[in-house]
């Protein structure tokens, strides 16, 4: 159950989190992309050396040497440290996730009683009917970027990143908690 201050989570997926309080729809990224990231290369790293050096060491002791011993603990031991710096990542992803939403500068601020979006600093970008969510295509990535499109241009509220979930139907969401549901 949330306090009576604290934001109701309508959405959390891949680090972005749409939360109501009131009549403003709040939008904020907790910034764990990166570390999920960090995390996927890690796990691949830990699982390649680690088996690698499990394998080997294995086929030593069975007494068909295929890799020098030596050889064989090292991979052992850097697929230890590989796993090791992948628990610190996870740590730090499920730490940003368990911090307050308080925590975090908005992206984005969708004033449902004023009618605006306003932008992280407070400032109002346009009228909150001259807003429309969507997805586009990233050109460097596989996974679309969340957009605000305005009059004035269109603002980036999430680049999607395929480790920590994309997306999800986030745009639906954020036109649902802005707009209301479709008539």
């Amino acid at each position: 159950m949330t306090a009576p201050g604290d934001p109701r989570v309508l959405a959390d997926v891949g680090g972005l989190v749409v939360a109501e309080r009131g009549p403003l729809v709040v939008v904020v990224d907790r910034r764990t992309g990166s570390w999920a990231t960090l995390a996927f290369v890690l796990g691949v790293l830990a699982t390649v050396f680690g088996l690698f050096g499990v394998a080997t060491l294995g086929f030593d002791a069975a007494g068909t040497p295929t890799v020098p011993w030596p050889v064989s603990a090292g991979a052992l031991v850097v697929g230890l440290v590989f796993g090791t710096a992948l628990w610190g990542a996870i740590t730090r992803i499920r730490r940003a996730n368990r911090t307050s939403l308080d925590a975090y500068r908005p992206v984005a601020v969708f004033d449902r009683a004023r009618r605006e979006f306003v932008d992280a600093d407070g400032m109002a970008v346009c009228a909150l009917d001259d807003v429309r969510f969507h997805r586009e295509t990233q050109l460097t990535s596989s996974s679309p970027m969340l957009v605000a499109s305005t009059p004035a241009g269109r603002r980036i509220i999430k680049r999607g990143n395929p480790f920590n979930g994309g997306l999800g139907d986030l745009d639906a969401v954020l036109t649902t908690a802005v707009f209301g549901p479709p008539s």
